[in-house]
């Protein structure tokens, strides 16, 4: 009881310090400096007070600085700026419904290296990912793969990945978005395109047909876009022509410029039915000129037809060097004793290609790199023993042919150069997001003047190659009308030609001819004529005011400079009666102006074209001139032939745009994934399409780049094999050293 009452009870002197200690701790309380007021404003979620000048912001989004004193400033500054910063804007747009995350701005290099809220959201996320799927070609599947769903549960860990069913319904919602804004870019610009199209058949046996879409938009760009990749029954002319009819109908295309087809004979018989089905539409603009020029032959197949008939009889030295290739190319050993040999002779790094001899271009690459490394085959002459011995043996009954020799070599040189003017037009001819219609016409005289050069060769062989080269030539890029002249207006609007280049081309063709160089030349001046025509009465037909584009502003000067002298004191029709229309009364003026614009029709039509060809021509030596810039820039000074431009200049000269969809067609449908179903195969195809043409400007089909591509896979595996060959070495003496 004692101790408790100690323990509860307590001394006077304790609690009179108590007392003073509590008195003390209230005076430092009073003397301590008072914590700044919290910015109350909204206006503070979107800046930062400078460290070093509390009287300083800077905008979290833009950077910029402004004074924000309380008393001398105050936040009106900053609340207008707000208002107005774009940054913020762009923000608030792609962050509106998602959630912020803490993200660095500007990298180690910048010094300020903001902290800003970025948004983030499960919808963009997922849409990303089916993006990723769609332009890397990659399984539905791909959802599933646990290394993949790993790697995002790291970095993004509230990131719900989606399963292949989810990602296979975006791919389809993505497909039909992506459709829906290109349709509207075609069907409300009412925009003329130019197709090509092919067929393919895949590993499932199906016959598949794509069909390409070729046009110059307002703001001259040259696009190319896949608008259909479906299953077709045969490849009969009738059956393909069906298909572009309903792609057309399903896109709502009613303008048709130029289909762009091989020379296989179903594709005769289909132009004409696209033609009749067209015409049959009634629809005055659906075809040009009813038609006629529609129908453009493949350059780069027409080009592979004349080459393949002049190397019928491949040259003997052409055989050796191939057979030489062979026996390097049939093993790792031997590539290495070749390597080993072009070392030692100082030959380029690089390999040799092997070629396929039913691609005449592949032999080319063959014989041109096959020529760096000559003195390394030398060498394997006269090191390697087996190089020697495999030449010596019989291939179908034979000796195989070489080892290739000096004059073998001489020999490949010749046919590298005589080769190499067709595989840089092949080249020319494969480009398909360029404009190659206005160089068609240059490279078939290049090809004309080069066969004519190699007739008169002193090699027999060469002599008779060219021989049978100039007979298919002659059957469809000479004067048997079987040449779409279409080509030749191409090169007239390419505004470093105009009618002297064609006229020179022609005198060219015809081995300076005069008869028939004047008739060409008249020919195809009477068909712009034609193609100004037509042109104009759709300008009519589409803009009824004869104060329209194409009204009596450009009658006399072609320009328009009438809109620069124009008043307020319009002249309007007057009417006697308030509501009468009985009684409407036309200004003499406005009479007259309608006779003079149905008088001088023809001499508009006339006057455009010749002002245009009189004009200067641009530098011809100028090689790098952008034809589609020029157009656009100077387009209103000919504002009719603008419009033939702008269709002429989309034609593709070839069918390689849509070839190359096969090769994506080939990995999205391979052996694993034949199971797709045809709305999906094409989903795939087309929106990778769609996405690839929006990421790259121009990303035009490069055989040079896909050759170098090859190369360095073929490299890469050999590298791989003869690490895992020196692998085996070195085990294989480890196990005779344990052995011993």
């Amino acid at each position: 009881m004692l101790g408790h009452s100690r323990s509860d009870s307590m001394s006077d002197d304790e609690d009179q310090s108590v007392q003073m200690e509590g008195t003390h701790r209230g005076k430092e309380k009073a003397k301590r400096k008072r914590p700044p007021m919290k910015k109350r404003s909204a206006v503070w979620n979107h800046f930062t007070l400078l460290e070093d000048n509390p009287n300083k912001c800077i905008c979290n989004y833009c950077g910029k600085q402004y004074q924000c004193h309380s008393r001398l400033d105050g936040i009106t500054n900053i609340t207008r700026h707000i208002k107005t910063c774009e940054s913020y804007k762009t923000f608030r747009a792609q962050q509106s419904g998602s959630q912020q995350n803490l993200t660095s701005e500007g990298g180690e290099e910048n010094a300020s290296n903001l902290v800003l809220g970025k948004g983030w959201s499960q919808d963009a996320c997922r849409r990303a990912v089916t993006k990723m799927i769609i332009m890397g070609e990659l399984p539905l599947s791909f959802v599933d793969n646990k290394g993949f769903r790993h790697f995002c549960s790291v970095a993004i860990p509230q990131f719900v990945m989606p399963s292949r069913r989810t990602i296979g319904r975006d791919v389809m919602e993505l497909f039909l978005e992506e459709k829906a804004m290109l349709k509207s870019l075609i069907c409300n610009n009412k925009q003329r395109v130019s197709l090509t199209t092919d067929l393919w058949t895949s590993v499932q046996n199906m016959s598949y047909m794509v069909i390409t879409a070729h046009f110059i938009d307002s703001d001259w760009c040259l696009n190319r876009r896949i608008i259909s990749f479906s299953a077709i029954e045969d490849h009969r002319g009738k059956s393909i022509g069906k298909k572009i009819v309903a792609c057309l109908q399903d896109w709502g295309i009613e303008r048709l410029f130029a289909i762009t087809v091989d020379n296989a004979t179903a594709n005769d018989s289909t132009v004409g039915y696209v033609t009749m089905q067209l015409l049959s539409w009634r629809n005055d603009d659906a075809l040009v000129l009813a038609g006629q020029y529609m129908h453009v032959r493949c350059c780069a197949h027409i080009l592979n037809l004349i080459v393949v008939s002049g190397l019928g009889e491949l040259h003997a030295s052409v055989t050796a060097i191939r057979n030489a290739v062979k026996y390097v190319r049939s093993s790792s050993m031997r590539l290495r004793t070749f390597k080993q040999c072009a070392e030692q002779v100082n030959c380029p790094k690089g390999i040799v290609v092997l070629d396929c001899p039913t691609r005449w271009n592949s032999t080319y690459l063959m014989l041109m790199t096959a020529l760096k490394f000559q003195a390394a085959f030398d060498r394997m002459a006269e090191v390697d023993k087996p190089y020697e011995a495999f030449f010596a043996e019989k291939e179908n009954n034979v000796r195989r042919v070489g080892p290739p020799g000096p004059d073998d070599w001489e020999s490949a040189e010749r046919i590298v150069k005589f080769l190499k003017v067709f595989y840089d037009a092949t080249l020319l001819f494969s480009a398909s997001l360029s404009v190659t219609s206005n160089l068609c016409y240059d490279t078939i005289g290049l090809i004309k003047s080069s066969l004519t050069a190699l007739q008169e060769s002193t090699d027999p062989w060469v002599s008779s190659m060219a021989y049978s080269m100039r007979e298919k030539f002659d059957k469809y890029w000479e004067s048997t009308g079987k040449i779409n002249k279409m080509l030749i207006i191409a090169s007239i609007l390419d505004p470093r030609a105009k009618m002297d280049f064609a006229k020179h081309i022609f005198e060219i063709i015809f081995c300076n001819n005069s008869l028939m160089v004047e008739q060409m030349t008249k020919a195809v001046k009477d068909l712009l004529n034609e193609f100004y025509d037509a042109y104009s009465a759709f300008s009519a037909s589409s803009t009824p005011s004869m104060y329209g584009e194409s009204g009596l502003s450009g009658s006399y000067g072609g320009t328009s400079s009438s809109q620069r002298f124009t008043t307020e004191a319009n002249l309007v029709d007057v009417a006697c009666g308030e509501y009468d229309d009985a009684f409407q009364v036309s200004r003499p003026f406005l009479g007259y102006a309608r006779k003079v614009s149905v008088q001088n029709k023809s001499r508009r039509v006339v006057s455009e074209v010749e002002r245009y060809l009189k004009d200067p021509v641009e530098d011809p030596s100028n090689l790098k001139l952008n034809v589609l810039l020029w157009w656009r820039v100077n387009g209103s000074r000919y504002p009719i032939l603008e419009k033939i431009a702008r269709d002429v200049l989309a034609v593709p000269v070839s069918t390689v745009a849509s070839e190359s969809a096969f090769s994506t067609g080939r990995r999205i449908i391979d052996e694993y994934r034949s199971s797709l179903t045809l709305a999906m195969v094409e989903a795939l195809i087309c929106t990778e399409n769609w996405l690839q043409s929006k990421l790259f400007a121009n990303p035009a089909y490069n055989l040079q780049e896909d050759i170098k591509e090859q190369i360095f896979h073929m490299e890469l595996q050999e590298e791989l094999i003869r690490s895992q060959a020196s692998t085996v070495e070195a085990v294989s003496a480890d196990i005779g050293v344990m052995d011993v």
